[in-house]
């Protein structure tokens, strides 16, 4: 029997980075015993949804799969987790399972709320309201999209944090898009509003700036600074918490988030930039984690932060272990691309963790961007989904 057991819980892209860490990690993991934990083993990159959004892409193109030669040497739990036991070192499933740890890597993400805005699960029943936070509502967002014919199209970013800071304006960008192409955009207002000050706060002060000039220059009004308090499906209304009030027609928005698993109930998991969570050898990543950078700013949900996480984690569970003598600290280096319609993209790349802040910028949209996006789905693709092939003889 192996002596030490590492659980990883959530099988996205933080979970499998754990995963593909450990084993290029080139240290003997023979007495390792490795779990990873998900509700059904199957996920997505984040930024394909804005392609579904667009009709690039069908709903059914999006979902990865990892297949068993992927995961060799690694025990695999399906179920959903009802909650963590620092102290008794467990983790209960739904169904009553116990699995305990030595060492405990969360990487469970967020998930969507709609109900935490009045009035807004309504106004998504009366189908005047719309997101693209999973695979099902960004077909169901494209189909509203398709049959818009003009009027007052606003995207809303109805709370913070939320997973990928570009998400609401690339959407709004690749909604004009699709507009120009069915012929609508003129007769089309499309605006954002957010409670943000600016896009892409955690970049710092500049590339925010750069895309709001982006959405200028493309005719899309922004509001920064703007809390929703209530949606009126009835009067097709937005409310927010400064009194203000803007119409639609259709309402495309950025769902409430909260973490899928918690521990003692406190929320978003804070760690430092060891992704250490505070309780003895349990770690956080990706989306379920926050962390807070010198500058005061919070690293931004993204892949690659849960990449650079899993990184980081993975090394300090096995120094927590004692399997290698040394720790790892949190990259800042991190990179996000923008689609802005025509099959082209932009990026905003650099070290966030830069003091006294991040002086990231956006770089000019191209096509080749595009195509390093799309080479990145298909590169972590085939990581998962890969097929063995025979020796060329």
């Amino acid at each position: 029997m192996k002596d030490k057991k590492l659980v990883i819980l959530g099988a996205g892209i933080g979970g499998l980075s754990v995963v593909k860490e450990l084993a290029e990690s080139g240290v003997a993991l023979d007495d390792l015993d490795i779990t990873i934990v998900d509700e059904d083993f199957s996920h997505f990159l984040g930024f394909t949804l804005p392609w579904v959004l667009r009709g690039w892409r069908e709903q059914g193109s999006v979902p990865i799969e990892p297949t068993v030669s992927a995961l060799s040497g690694v025990n695999t739990v399906t179920g959903t987790v009802a909650g963590i036991d620092h102290a008794a070192r467990t983790v209960t499933l739904v169904e009553g399972t116990e699995i305990a740890f030595d060492a405990l890597i969360v990487a469970t993400g967020a998930r969507n709320v709609v109900d935490k805005v009045p009035g807004l699960r309504n106004a998504v029943d009366a189908g005047i309201a719309v997101h693209y936070y999973s695979a099902e509502a960004a077909a169901a967002a494209h189909g509203a999209l398709n049959r818009f014919t003009g009027g007052k199209l606003v995207f809303l970013v109805t709370s913070l944090p939320y997973r990928c800071p570009v998400a609401p304006y690339e959407g709004a960008l690749l909604a004009a898009d699709l507009l120009r192409d069915n012929g609508y955009r003129e007769s089309t207002e499309i605006t954002v509003y957010t409670p943000e000050k600016q896009p892409m706060p955690s970049a710092g002060p500049y590339a925010g700036v750069e895309l709001v000039e982006m959405l200028g220059t493309n005719n899309i009004a922004f509001h920064g600074e703007h809390a929703v308090e209530r949606i009126d499906s009835e009067q097709k209304a937005i409310h927010f918490a400064d009194g203000t009030v803007a119409e639609f027609d259709l309402l495309v928005f950025v769902p409430p988030h909260e973490p899928a698993v918690t521990i003692d109930g406190k929320g978003w998991l804070a760690v430092d930039t060891e992704m250490a969570t505070g309780y003895p050898g349990i770690y956080a990543i990706g989306d379920t984690a926050a962390v807070t950078a010198e500058s005061g700013r919070t690293v931004p949900k993204a892949a690659i932060f849960a990449k650079n996480g899993a990184k980081t984690a993975a090394r300090n569970a096995l120094h927590f272990l004692g399997i290698v003598d040394d720790g790892a600290a949190l990259s800042g280096e991190g990179y996000c691309y923008i689609d802005v319609g025509g099959h082209v993209s932009a990026q905003g790349k650099g070290n966030f963790f830069a003091s006294p802040h991040p002086a990231i910028h956006l770089s000019e949209p191209s096509e080749l961007l595009h195509h390093d996006k799309q080479t990145e789905e298909a590169d972590w693709r085939a990581l998962w989904e890969r097929v063995t092939v025979p020796a060329a003889r």
